[in-house]
């Protein structure tokens, strides 16, 4: 029976490509989870053909704080691009970063997420050439109905000059978000519930937990150090043989295209890692010696 094809296919097929020196590249694959959605299982499991040993795998990706994707989502469906699509905002020589709190949005109806941002809009309208070199938190007053969200809304504004002479930018401006709490002690707790029980309940002579960070903010050693805080609350975490981490930071964007990293650590130190560009190992670290395989142009 055919299985759909998931997100994470493809970077797990690449790390088996590569992972011991490649020879688990031509192993039979299969996929658990997709087969009985009712049963949850692990990701995928892979069988070599050279021994018959079997390699259970579980893919995650990891949130810098409790309802990231929620919170990108409610972000992307407001209109702040239109805020930095005014052309009369920005001011010359100056980059103005406008950061606004995670979570302003969430939960709220259609009409107030726009009024929200037209407050913001009228605000950098109103204040954008008050505002001072530095980085300092300003008040913005929401234009909704008083108790249906909060009256006011802090915005982090940092503001940069930018170089001069004939060629120096006009003015830049960027809405980004800003995260207000450091939860990510919660959100490893969250996924070890949810991914533990399916890894080492499957059949394998190894077993690897592949976490996978979107985010430039999120350090995989800040991650490990969570993770092994809590080792006396997750005994089974002694049945994981390994904890890779999947690099995605830049995929799919314009400066990354296609580029993937995975990497193993000890304590503090990358012990194994493989870079993929265009589907094709560029380098790898194994055993202490690192072995560049391709030059992407």
């Amino acid at each position: 029976m055919p299985t759909e094809t998931t997100r994470e296919d493809p970077f797990i097929k690449l790390f088996l490509s590569a992972y011991e020196n490649g020879s688990w590249a031509d192993a039979d694959v299969t996929k658990p989870d997709a087969i009985d959605r009712t049963n949850p299982a692990v990701d995928q499991v892979a069988t070599r053909k050279s021994d018959g040993k079997i390699l259970a795998i579980e893919h995650t990706i990891i949130e810098p704080f409790l309802q990231e994707k929620a919170d990108f989502a409610s972000f992307s469906k407001a209109d702040f691009p239109g805020i930095e699509g005014d052309s009369s905002l920005p001011v010359p020589g100056l980059w103005i970063s406008v950061f606004v709190p995670i979570g302003t949005l969430e939960g709220q109806p259609i009409a107030a997420r726009n009024a929200i941002v037209q407050s913001i809009h009228s605000w950098i309208k109103l204040n954008r050439l008050r505002l001072a070199v530095g980085t300092e938190e300003h008040l913005c007053p929401t234009s909704v109905a008083p108790g249906s969200v909060p009256a006011s809304v802090k915005l982090t504004v940092r503001v940069d000059p930018l170089s001069h002479g004939p060629s120096a930018p006009q003015g830049i401006l960027h809405i980004r978000r800003q995260q207000v709490d450091n939860n990510l002690g919660d959100v490893i707790e969250k996924a070890l519930k949810k991914k533990l029980p399916k890894l080492v309940n499957t059949p394998a002579n190894k077993r690897i937990l592949l976490l996978e960070r979107q985010h430039m903010i999120l350090s995989p050693k800040t991650m490990l150090g969570e993770i092994e805080s809590r080792r006396d609350s997750f005994p089974s975490l002694a049945s994981v043989d390994e904890i890779w981490f999947l690099e995605t930071i830049f995929y799919e964007t314009p400066f990354g295209g296609t580029y993937l990293r995975f990497e193993l650590y000890h304590n503090v130190d990358i012990i194994r890692s493989y870079d993929f560009y265009d589907g094709r190992l560029l380098m790898k670290f194994e055993d202490g010696v690192a072995e560049v395989l391709y030059y992407a142009s």
